[in-house]
Parts: structure tokens; C-alpha cells; sequence
């Protein structure tokens, strides 16, 4: 597994607290930047683009697999709604072959998962890792999110499915 300080520029300051996170700052840089520690929940997994196979690093956000650097932007994302009163939750991130293959099996038959739409196996932004879908039943979430996910990277790439966000940086 990588330092999580590996991921970000170097810094002539890194300070551990005790709470799980991590602060860097460079004077150089006129950053700060505030790094939850994934390290110990940090997993290889599979990830697909293009029906191509790669190696991706999987950690839990609301008990959701999701890909390290998404998930990281995402907390950042989540943190700023919540400060406006909007708590996001994920409610799908990354999904093995397993999964898609199961959820495509669903849409082709239409006897699961109410067969909802889901793409061919290899196929799915969300077996690439930057796709999740948020909890936008709660008219905040999906109001927060149509007016600032942009800033964190985050669009709804899917029009029909106002759930579906990616993380494209």
C-alpha cells in the first residue's frame, strides 16, 4: 500500500494527528491540504474501462467500495455540502466484474434489480471508479449537487438518472 503523502506534493511540513488525519502544508505551495488517512482500509482491486482490465485502490466511503483518488475528492465534495446543510451519501461506488455482470443479467432479463439499466460488463464508469450514485431522493442533496458538484469534478453524466455522478478530474 502507498503513503497517502506519496499521492500529494511534497511539503516541508506533515503533522500526524491522532484523530486519523493528516495535515500538509506547503509554504511554497500556499496550500493546505487535509488528508484523511485511508492507509489501513486501502484495498487492490480490478477496475475496467473500455472493457480493458487495470489496478485501482479501493477504499469504504458509507460503507461503499470507491476508488481512492474519487474517494478523496468526494470527501472533500461532501464536507463543503455539508456545510450548507446537505449531507451526501453514497449509495453505490465501485462494482466488481461480479457485481455488473450480475446487474446486467438484471436489465437483459428484467426478473431483478426491477431491471434497471446497467451497461455491459467492462463497461461501466462505475468499474472504472468514478462513478457513484448519491442519495438524491433528498431534494438538498441533488439541488447542492447541481449547483457545486462541478466545482469538486463531479457531474451527472447519466441526464435520466439524476443519482449517477462521476468524478472526472
Amino acid at each position: 500500500m502507498t503513503e497517502v503523502s506519496e499521492r500529494f506534493p511534497p511539503s516541508p511540513v506533515i503533522w500526524a494527528i491522532p484523530i486519523g488525519l493528516a495535515v500538509a502544508g506547503s509554504a511554497a505551495l500556499g496550500t493546505l491540504y487535509l488528508v484523511r488517512r485511508w492507509r489501513a482500509r486501502e484495498r487492490p482491486d480490478t477496475g475496467y474501462s473500455g472493457g480493458k482490465p487495470f489496478q485501482i485502490i479501493v477504499v469504504q466511503i458509507d460503507g461503499k467500495p470507491v476508488e481512492i483518488e474519487t474517494a478523496m475528492a468526494y470527501r472533500r465534495m461532501a464536507d463543503a455540502a455539508a456545510k450548507d446543510g446537505a449531507k451526501l451519501i453514497v449509495v453505490s461506488g465501485f462494482r466488481t466484474m461480479a457485481e455488473q455482470e450480475y446487474l446486467y443479467g438484471c436489465y437483459k432479463s428484467g426478473k431483478c434489480n426491477n431491471g434497471n439499466l446497467a451497461a455491459k460488463p467492462g463497461y461501466s464508469n462505475h468499474q472504472s471508479g468514478h462513478a457513484l450514485d448519491l442519495n438524491t431522493r433528498d431534494p438538498a442533496v441533488l439541488a447542492w449537487l447541481r449547483a457545486h458538484a462541478g466545482e469538486y469534478g463531479f457531474n451527472n453524466t447519466v441526464p435520466s438518472e439524476p443519482w449517477h455522478w462521476e468524478y472526472w478530474p
